[in-house]
């Protein structure tokens, strides 16, 4: 009898202890921060090769379009379109940009076809379709555009050089303004 009473004791006890220090286990919820909304450029594209495309900016900061004023994505080719987005620092308001197409060295670039470029900020947005691009951005001397197929193709001038980007044309940047307003 001595036995059962010291075994029940000793049950009673751990199962007394060992409750009482067990953490609950409650539902933990976590606390996203709102991350800060950020100027957006999305590119559309069919670009069958492998490729680095930079995104230049100017924020009134800059004169001269500056390396560490750019966003960087690297991009595998594929004979689908894709969307390439260039997130803008936070706080960037762009008042100019400059799309390139590759780490100035030519490396044999397949054709590209730009389907459409979208800035966003907010709940402001501004499409380019592709019939509409040349309105908005214009090759260098480094890139061809064929209108009957839609596609850019890219070239080195006589000396070897290679330096593939789109500027933009005055009638962007008012749109600037607009998609930044909020």
């Amino acid at each position: 009898m001595k036995t059962k009473i010291i075994l029940l004791s000793l049950c009673f006890s751990l199962v007394f202890f060992s409750c009482k220090n067990e953490p609950k286990n409650e539902p933990k919820t976590e606390v996203k921060e709102d991350l800060p909304p950020t100027f957006d450029v999305a590119v559309d594209l069919v670009i069958p090769s492998d490729e680095e495309l930079i995104l230049f900016y100017k924020d009134g900061t800059n004169e001269w379009f500056e390396e560490d004023k750019a966003v960087w994505a690297s991009v595998k080719g594929n004979a689908a379109a894709q969307t390439v987005i260039f997130n803008m620092p936070e706080g960037v308001m762009p008042t100019d940009l400059r799309f390139d197409i590759g780490r100035n060295e030519y490396k044999g670039l397949k054709n590209i076809e730009i389907k459409k470029i979208s800035m966003s900020y907010l709940n402001n947005k501004f499409e380019i379709p592709q019939e509409k691009f040349g309105m908005y951005f214009k090759p260098n001397q480094y890139i061809t555009f064929d209108e009957a197929t839609k596609l850019y193709s890219f070239k080195t001038d006589e000396k070897g050089n290679y330096d593939a980007f789109f500027e933009t044309t005055p009638a962007l940047y008012p749109e600037f303004a607009k998609v930044a307003a909020f």
